[in-house]
């Protein structure tokens, strides 16, 4: 699998986010504290992008319903409706001071 750079590591600060689309998904980078996690960036509920949640405790929290998804898992954390299915999560990999991801394209 192809490496994809998305950002350079010294660009990345607490309450970053941004999002790209690569190999058919819709990805969110974002970093809360000192952690970049990479995301797919759709609700699991509707479909909603994330970019516009909130960073909270380790979630991004939907905007549009209040679900949120943890960063490190993409499981739902709060489940104010029944049909909210967990998020993907990439692997994050550093290579020449880069932030990338490995997806096929």
């Amino acid at each position: 699998m192809p490496f994809h750079p998305l950002e350079q590591k010294a660009n990345m600060h607490a309450g970053y986010k941004r999002q790209f689309k690569l190999a058919g998904y819709s990805l969110l980078l974002l970093q809360e504290d000192d952690t970049p996690h990479l995301i797919e960036n759709r609700c699991g509920h509707f479909g909603v992008p994330l970019d516009t949640g909130e960073l909270e405790n380790g979630t991004i929290v939907c905007s549009q319903h209040g679900i949120s998804f943890d960063l490190k898992t993409g499981e739902v954390s709060n489940r104010p409706y029944e049909d909210a299915d967990p998020i993907k999560v990439f692997d994050i990999i550093y290579q020449d001071g880069n932030l990338g991801v490995m997806l096929e394209t």
